[in-house]
């Protein structure tokens, strides 16, 4: 008879959800790194409009230019600043999914060992059941030569 695991099912089902739970912490991963890519993207974006500024003003450009050029400086870095925030959003809720991903990776990993153990046990119950066979032919064919 082969090895089974009685709890086969749950242990597919801990699996699934451990699955899940890697999926959703790449989500978060990535949605960081890209979070990460447009602050950087928006501080170049601060730069050139500063040296932008500071050109047109070296130039003597008419203060409504200069102030609108100032104006939009302010809006990158008030987009920055959500940006920011959003991503100590996005690490919080990372360091959140790491923990409900560990959880599920003991819970797994629990499961796991026990249905090695149990393996275990059923492969050294079946080479005692062999050794027996073994044993008994070996008795029978010594019995029948006396």
């Amino acid at each position: 008879m082969p090895f089974q695991f009685p709890l086969a099912a749950v242990l597919k089902y801990r699996a699934s959800i451990e699955r899940m739970e890697y999926l959703a912490l790449e989500m978060i991963q990535l949605e960081i790194a890209r979070t990460e890519a447009h602050i950087s993207q928006v501080d170049d974006w601060r730069r050139l409009a500063s040296e932008h500024r500071a050109a047109e003003l070296a130039r003597g450009v008419a203060s409504i230019h200069v102030q609108g050029a100032y104006e939009h400086e302010l809006a990158l870095e008030r987009y920055r600043d959500l940006l920011q925030n959003t991503l100590k959003e996005l690490r919080k809720n990372l360091q959140q999914h790491l923990k409900t991903y560990e959880v599920a990776h003991q819970k797994r990993e629990i499961l796991d060992q026990l249905r090695g153990r149990q393996l275990d046990s059923y492969n050294r119950s079946q080479a005692k059941r062999q050794q027996s066979v073994l044993d008994d032919l070996f008795l029978a064919r010594r019995n029948r030569g006396k």
